[in-house]
């Protein structure tokens, strides 16, 4: 077998060529590296968001809480739905809850932005027992008091005992909150009835969240809701709406697997240039080779093994150069609603496994045909 150092040493004197080659399969694999950090952070926030024995409930036919409407007498029929927990107090473990996507005007940057606010009752906080309080208090009842996300607050610069304009009020900031890295800790909190008032939706809600016993229970109710035609509602556990809710990063996935798709064609032409030059300037060494006792195969596995060198410098500085997102946080919308979450690009080592395999089969492929052009020199080539 050729050593493998001769292979080095030639990337090493061409280094102007082999560098040019491997920048096309670096661009690869970051940009494949990067796309799936992106769907790998949206699913991770979604994954870990909402709890298995809660029931989101919308209207019938709304696949997303800003367009559902829900009415109190409704509401208080779905709190008697059998399979729904019982709060210490007797009663029904019920979370009537108007989720809207506000306009508002940021003093700071002197521009209209989107703010999501959640107007929620005090039952709320049995419902979702995964919001704790990280700064400050919860708001009190029938006052203009919010608490925020702990991504809203880190990505809009908001602290307790500032105000926030909502509507035509400002409204003081008591708290921040987290929910594990859930989508609500994207959202802004604040009471049902003040936050109904101020925007004309009294007597309305967008989501009723029932709580259950236990996953199958969970699953159990759903069942029975959607089995009651009168009611014309669509039940889902919270974690099956927030997994349907990010079903459009699967979108950026297969938008990744196919601009990588493009670019691995230019990559793969670009490392066989490279190889059909190197081949054409070391004729005679090939057929000194031959001369030596090497057999064709050994020259072809050779230079496939050059081809395959320059993927590995290439996916090398990819890897690098990809796993700087990680980590970077982003706001991205879910679903196709106006719904927007806050997650942090993810790489990890399924990630770069594949960017690696598919650089390594794009240098196979590309050095294949070069590398097979060799078998045809003949040790007479060293004559001439």
């Amino acid at each position: 077998m050729i050593p493998v150092s001769y292979n080095y040493r030639n990337l090493v004197v061409r280094w102007r060529t082999t560098l040019l080659a491997a920048s096309g399969f670096m661009l690869v694999v970051t940009a494949w590296i990067v796309m799936l950090a992106f769907v790998h952070g949206v699913q991770s926030v979604c994954a870990g968001s909402g709890q298995p024995q809660n029931v989101i409930v919308l209207k019938k036919g709304a696949f997303d809480e800003i367009l559902s409407e829900i009415g109190d007498r409704l509401a208080r029929q779905l709190e008697l739905a059998p399979g729904v927990s019982r709060a210490d107090d007797g009663h029904p473990l019920s979370s009537c809850e108007l989720f809207l996507a506000v306009n508002r005007w940021n003093e700071t940057t002197r521009e209209y932005e989107t703010i999501q606010v959640r107007g929620v009752a005090p039952a709320a906080g049995g419902v979702h027992s995964q919001i704790r309080i990280a700064e400050g208090r919860i708001f009190r009842r029938n006052t203009r008091e919010v608490i925020l996300g702990a991504a809203v607050a880190r990505q809009r610069q908001l602290a307790p005992g500032q105000q926030l304009l909502l509507g035509r009020n400002r409204w003081d900031i008591v708290g921040v909150f987290q929910a594990g890295g859930a989508v609500f800790e994207s959202e802004v909190w604040c009471d049902l009835d003040q936050l109904a008032a101020e925007f004309h939706r009294r007597d309305s809600y967008t989501s009723v969240v029932l709580g259950s016993a236990d996953p199958e229970a969970a699953a159990e109710l759903v069942r029975y809701l959607n089995d009651r035609r009168d009611l014309r509602v669509e039940a889902q556990t919270e974690p099956a709406y927030y997994q349907q809710q990010a079903q459009q990063s699967e979108m950026v996935r297969r938008g990744a697997v196919g601009i990588a798709f493009f670019m691995a064609i230019g990559a793969v032409f670009g490392v066989a240039n490279t190889m059909f030059a190197a081949i054409g300037e070391r004729i005679k060494d090939i057929a000194v080779m031959r001369l030596l006792g090497f057999g064709r195969r050994e020259i072809l596995l050779s230079f496939l093994i050059e081809a395959v060198l320059i993927a590995v410098v290439g996916a090398a500085c990819g890897s690098l150069l990809g796993y700087t997102v990680n980590g970077w946080t982003l706001d991205t919308a879910l679903g196709t609603s106006s719904k927007s979450i806050a997650f942090a690009f993810q790489v990890d080592t399924s990630i770069v496994v594949t960017a690696w395999l598919f650089a390594l089969a794009m240098g196979i492929l590309g050095g294949l045909l070069p590398a097979m052009s060799t078998m045809r020199v003949g040790p007479l080539e060293a004559m001439r």
